[in-house]
């Protein structure tokens, strides 16, 4: 059995025999995938459910404190309860956010978190037709913050579910640009995520095979 061979065997039995002590310790990178549910607020009389998915991204920085990012997209929806032009508005945003680990020690983590959003918008009618001219920019900012919680199965993964508000600097999310009403909306993502080794991790992963097998 070669050095690697060893490496992935140890790894698999600390899986099952290292206590699960604090879930979100410094040093700790995670990545995952979301699914996200959207509720847009626009000119638009009343939000369709609008669905997307990322990719997410979590670094403790210190106890207590991570930062997190999320890559993604989703298709914003609209209609007008009169009839008219359907509203889907395409976003592809990336986010990165300063989050408040509230129970850092725990398999329940609830979080606080605040950031910025970059964004890119085509707002579309839902046959397709855009409804901003050439000059008007695709990409704007968002301010974002919410909260969530994660849910450790073991030291390596976890479920999240959170949910955030954006409020984008532009008004033009759902292509109208002299709007009575701001653009907003919410998102509501779960994921699932993996995570890697801690600073902390090889060590106790050697004491507790040392424990094991006195």
């Amino acid at each position: 059995m070669n050095t690697f061979s060893r490496f992935l065997v140890l790894v698999t039995l600390a899986a099952f025999v290292v206590p699960a002590h604090g879930q979100m310790r410094s040093n700790k990178f995670g990545v995952g995938v979301s699914g996200s549910y959207f509720l847009l607020q626009s000119d638009f009389d009343s939000a369709l459910p609008s669905f997307g998915g990322g990719v997410d991204f979590s670094y403790s920085v210190i106890e207590y404190m991570s930062i997190r990012s999320s890559l993604g997209f989703g298709f914003l929806q609209a209609e007008n309860t009169a009839g008219g032009p359907t509203l889907n508005s395409t976003l592809i945003f990336a986010n990165l956010y300063l989050t408040a680990d509230l129970s850092p020690n725990g398999s329940f983590n609830p979080f606080i978190f605040v950031g910025g959003s970059g964004m890119y918008i085509d707002a579309r009618t839902g046959d397709g037709t855009a409804l901003l001219g050439a000059g008007n920019k695709p990409m704007k900012g968002t301010v974002v913050g919410g909260v969530g919680f994660d849910i450790f199965a073991s030291e390596f993964l976890s479920f999240t579910v959170a949910g955030e508000m954006g409020l984008p600097v532009t008004d033009k999310v759902d292509g109208i640009q002299l709007g009575t009403k701001k653009d907003s909306f919410q998102r509501i993502s779960l994921g699932i995520k993996y995570y890697f080794f801690d600073q902390d991790f090889i060590t106790r992963m050697l004491k507790a095979l040392e424990d094991r097998y006195k």
